[in-house]
């Protein structure tokens, strides 16, 4: 059996949504940790004005590559191979030469790519996440020296279970029927099916993910598969940089909307323990799953490992626990740029949440904008950006009011599979992670990756931040001293306290 490093020596890799998140935090790892390895080729759209080359540097520009930068010059460079394709055509949009080169020359597949927004049409999603995985079996089927296909799901395709096993499970219609029907139908069309074809699932991302795994499981007998499902998926540990992100998805976004005093509301659940995998954690475990099932001789009634990439059995914490976390974090390093003091409340009634955020974050919004209008400052937009976190909120409200129970134990042994000389590289055991010092870099990430904030200003920050608890303090004594003037009027109005009472303190204190 070969070591990790010798497997991929030599070896061309393809790789799909390589411009994505975990999928330049594949390519990274496997340039630096395997530096030997051959071409890998990563599938790119074209872009207007832009050739292979300069999207290439686009890729190459994010920060995560600092590392190899510095390390080894120019490898990367020299090791990513852009093929232009597209992920929603028939064969990938390749042409003829790009298709027979990665039937000819490729031996590894990672199949990373798919659409991950919630509101996408039925067909828009089938396309992509669906078709799109079996133009990628179709093709690598065709390979002639392929030794392992991995592809990544997502541990929620089955959210529709609350325990979820590291299996495959029946999806409510055929992935044939669901390409058909997607190639048949217009956009308005799609529109109306959306609805009746989710049935008991909450977005096209879910169920589309999971037809897609019908596609991985019926060739798993004919090709060496796997079936790789994150939950989700967050700021690096430390590998190669600590706290590196490029979005707000999962409670990173969240902890940067309330460090910046946007959301003040969130509709969550207090108790719920989220599952969240951080993406270095994702990736080492994807490299050495491949590396695993290329060195395997399955049985022919199990020829399919799958791997839900989950950590709650190993580490948990509320989302209370994860927002005192937060608070602690975003006084100590807070943004520069603020629209009001960070704090939120978390609720499970829909009715109270909309209440609250037109009290805490849509008035404050108008407010806002009017007061930049009045003295000739062009508003930020607050309400437009207010609807959008509202929507966003609701459409993760399934996940944000549930808890699953996912099984790892094929994901946690895997860790005893890692040859010893690999285990550098290549190890993925988080049990002694320390969770509170872990949200510390992803929330200092945040600021450095997606902010671009200079930490050098971080006094200028705090002092904002001091403004802030102080004028939080004034205005929560103005409100508080409104209500009561108002409540007093309104007992006086409906003779539940005598006016002549009130006139009577009033003589009280102006005495005293």
């Amino acid at each position: 059996m070969s070591t990790i490093v010798e497997f991929f020596k030599g070896r061309n890799v393809f790789v799909t949504g390589a411009t994505g998140f975990m999928g330049k935090v594949l390519i990274e790892k496997l340039v630096r940790s395997c530096p030997d390895i051959g071409k890998i080729c990563i599938l790119v759209r074209q872009k207007k004005g832009k050739d292979t080359d300069a999207r290439i540097k686009e890729i190459l520009n994010a920060k995560l590559f600092d590392t190899i930068k510095e390390q080894r010059p120019g490898l990367m460079e020299e090791k990513l191979f852009p093929i232009l394709g597209d992920m929603t055509e028939l064969r990938l949009g390749l042409s003829d030469i790009d298709y027979n080169f990665l039937v000819e020359n490729v031996s590894v597949v990672f199949h990373v790519a798919a659409s991950v927004r919630f509101d996408e049409p039925i067909r828009d999603a089938t396309l992509m996440n669906v078709r799109g995985t079996r133009e990628v079996v179709q093709l690598s089927k065709q390979m002639k020296n392929l030794k392992v296909f991995l592809h990544v799901s997502t541990a929620y395709c089955n959210c529709i279970r609350e325990h979820i096993e590291e299996k495959i499970y029946e999806a409510p219609f055929g992935w044939r029927e669901a390409i058909s029907i997607a190639e048949n139908i217009d956009s308005t069309m799609s529109s109306i099916l959306t609805k009746k074809l989710l049935g008991k699932y909450p977005n096209t991302y879910t169920l589309t993910k999971l037809l897609a795994e019908q596609i991985i499981n019926e060739e798993a007998k004919n090709m060496p598969m796997v079936i790789f499902r994150p939950t989700i998926v967050i700021s690096t540990i430390n590998d190669p940089i600590k706290g590196w992100i490029d979005n707000f998805n999962g409670p990173i976004g969240l902890m940067v909307a309330v460090g910046k005093g946007v959301v003040r509301v969130a509709y969550s659940d207090k108790m719920l323990i989220a599952d969240y995998i951080p993406v270095d954690i994702s990736i080492k475990s994807m490299i050495v799953a491949a590396w695993h099932r290329s060195q395997s001789n399955l049985p022919e009634d199990n020829p399919i490992p799958i791997y839900n990439s989950a950590s709650s059995s190993t580490k948990t914490a509320t989302n209370v626990e994860i927002l005192d976390f937060g608070m602690k974090i975003i006084k100590k390093y807070p943004f520069e740029e603020m629209l009001w003091l960070p704090g939120v409340i978390y609720t499970t009634c829909i009715y109270y949440y909309y209440l609250t955020t037109i009290i805490k974050q849509v008035l404050p919004a108008i407010f806002l904008d009017m007061i930049l209008y009045i003295i000739g400052k062009p508003p930020k937009r607050l309400l437009l950006l207010q609807q959008k976190i509202y929507v966003i909120q609701i459409a993760l409200s399934y996940f944000t009011t549930k808890t699953w129970k996912f099984e790892n134990k094929n994901f946690l042994g895997l860790i005893d599979k890692i040859p010893d000389i690999d285990r550098k590289e290549f190890d993925y055991d988080f049990k002694d992670l320390d969770v509170f010092k872990f949200f510390e870099d992803a929330t200092i990430g945040s600021q450095k990756y997606l902010f671009n904030v200079d930490m050098k200003r971080l006094p200028i920050a705090r002092r904002v931040y001091r403004r802030f608890v102080w004028l939080d303090k004034v205005f929560t004594v103005i409100g508080y001293s409104i209500f009561a003037l108002l409540l007093v009027h309104l007992l006086i109005q409906f003779n539940i306290i005598p006016s002549t009472l009130v006139h009577s303190m009033g003589c009280c204190l102006k005495w005293i």
